[in-house]
């Protein structure tokens, strides 16, 4: 069963990988519906908009680990390098809120021009991304899926999808029928550890690094808290899925439970 990834955020909050009391800084001010890697790091270009995290609701606000927002960074092929432990915390307003201008790091707006080529076709407004084949819980979502096609404008659908980058690097949440309107809740950013995959557990600090080997317990995206057991101990514990068959820790493996 495929855990919701939204609480994944709060979890990485609340359980930073040096262990230490996470500082918290002023908030970022979003209006989407997803936070990009833009809005909360200093990076540039088509990285910029890499999608990284559900935004909250109108209205309410969350916080991302710095380690959460340096992992993403890493895995579009951009490194920074924040503060340890710090959190940043992302606001939404709510429709009669005006947004005001953030003092985190920010870039102008720029299309990921790797998500545009999922579908660069000019499309009518009553036109929406749909897969043209059906689409098992846990496949990745590829261009060659997707069409855009007239929905029906009496049928509502929360959270729709109107354009099909925001499909780009994403996988099922569950099973999706070819033909169908696709929402922000059948989709999720592609697991990089799958539940049961042999793995490398890493802690590093420093000039040191200790590698063991370990099994996921759980899906991971790239940034996202994954369950592990450590094979040498047989303990289990939360680190960072941080690369195909790789997760990383901040404290030693000798954790538990």
């Amino acid at each position: 069963m495929i855990k919701p990834r939204h609480s994944l955020l709060s979890l990485l909050a609340s359980a930073c990988l040096t262990g230490a009391m996470a500082t918290a800084s002023a908030d970022v001010a979003i209006t989407g519906d997803w936070v990009l890697l833009g809005d909360v790091a200093n990076v540039t270009g088509a990285p910029a908009q890499r999608q990284i995290a559900a935004a909250p609701m109108p209205g309410q606000r969350m916080p991302l680990a710095s380690e959460f927002i340096e992992a993403q960074a890493r895995a579009a092929g951009y490194p920074v390098d924040l503060p340890d432990g710090e959190l940043i915390w992302v606001t939404r307003a709510s429709a009669s809120t005006p947004v005001t201008p953030s003092p985190a790091p920010q870039t102008a707006p720029v299309r990921n021009t790797s998500a545009a080529a999922i579908s660069s076709e000019p499309h009518a407004e009553n036109e929406v991304p749909m897969l043209t084949v059906d689409v098992r819980r846990g496949d990745e979502i590829t261009p060659d899926m997707i069409a855009y096609e007239e929905m029906n404008p009496n049928r509502r659908v929360t959270g729709l999808i109107r354009e099909a980058h925001v499909l780009e690097g994403m996988e099922a949440t569950r099973t999706l029928r070819a033909g169908q309107p696709l929402a922000m809740r059948d989709i999720q950013p592609v697991s990089v550890i799958r539940s049961g995959d042999p793995i490398q557990l890493i802690y590093e600090r420093g000039a040191l690094r200790l590698v063991v080997a370990a099994r996921a317990m759980s899906d991971a995206a790239a940034g996202e808290t994954v369950r592990v057991q450590n094979l040498q101990s047989n303990r289990s514990m939360d680190a960072i899925a941080w690369a195909p068959g790789e997760a990383r820790v901040g404290t030693m493996f000798a954790e538990g439970g």
